[in-house]
């Protein structure tokens, strides 16, 4: 099932985007479908898409010495994650996992990349919630990984 302008106006993070630069989205992105217990990606994975959760639930986390996996949070619908594929040198700071049926936007970074350098206000808001998302990103490890180390 394609996606429509219509539905992607009703994704948080695109809630500030024009009819043009959603039709935009739409003709570099696809959808992709995960069962319970299946790993999108693993940390340290080259990324070729950022993700934009349509439904379902996921697990994300670090893996640390002796493969140990510590869990960080769940994600939200509507939640960008998978920002490293649109920066150099597009290595996954993090693993994420299936934990329900779940189905993802994908974006192809490379397309998306092209785009921001052709169209700079579409960049420019793009980056700047890319930028939030890391930031919130990384308040919320912070927290995790002091509770970790206080238990």
């Amino acid at each position: 099932m394609e996606l429509t302008i219509n539905e992607l106006k009703n994704i948080r993070f695109f809630e500030s985007y024009s009819d043009k630069q959603l039709q935009t989205i739409l003709a570099i992105s696809s959808i992709k479908h995960f069962k319970v217990k299946e790993i999108l990606f693993e940390q340290y994975d080259e990324l070729h898409e950022v993700y934009i959760l349509l439904s379902g639930c996921l697990s994300m986390g670090i893996s640390i010495a002796g493969e140990k996996r510590i869990h960080l949070g769940t994600l939200e619908e509507g939640e960008l994650f998978s920002w490293s594929a649109v920066f150099r040198p597009y290595i996954s700071t993090a693993w994420v996992m299936a934990t329900c049926p779940t189905r993802v936007l994908a974006i192809d970074s490379e397309k998306l990349n092209q785009t921001f350098q052709n169209d700079c206000e579409f960049g420019f808001k793009t980056m700047t919630k890319i930028a939030q998302t890391i930031s919130h990103r990384l308040s919320d490890t912070r927290f995790q990984l002091m509770n970790q180390l206080i238990i």
